[in-house]
């Protein structure tokens, strides 16, 4: 799953990158 980060995630990317994550970890932790 593609996503665009709205704030920085540690560990995961910065405001405005699209990141591809599991639909798990969007779902449980974004």
């Amino acid at each position: 799953m593609k996503l665009l980060l709205r704030k920085d995630i540690e560990n995961l990317g910065l405001c405005g990158d699209v990141v591809d994550v599991s639909s798990g970890y969007a779902r449980n932790y974004l």
